[in-house]
């Protein structure tokens, strides 16, 4: 498993969450809607040993970032949308989000 550095003054605690996501394209994360809840970091963790995870940073379209087995993605300041994809029906997904 990879480590992840992020370094924030605004960081008191982070919300994690496990998903399923199928071979069709489904939402993992809503948009923020309070103008108050501002993410100062978010983490997809694709948990499965074996499938693929295609990470859509967006509301629409198809195509995003591929992560392997075992691999994650952080992104930090990001208020919209997450998507998924897997190549295999109910990957297991892990999402940590860190607000302000």
């Amino acid at each position: 498993m990879a480590n992840i550095a992020f370094s924030t003054p605004f960081t008191h605690s982070f919300t994690h969450t496990d998903v399923t996501v199928g071979t069709s394209a489904s939402q993992i994360l809503a948009e923020t809607t309070n103008s108050y809840d501002k993410r100062v970091m978010l983490l997809v963790q694709n948990q499965s040993t074996t499938a693929t995870l295609e990470v859509i940073f967006a509301t629409t379209g198809a195509s995003g970032i591929i992560l392997m087995p075992n691999q994650s993605i952080s992104i930090e300041n990001y208020n919209g949308a997450v998507r998924a994809i897997a190549s295999a029906a109910s990957t297991p997904v892990h999402i940590a989000v860190a607000l302000v």
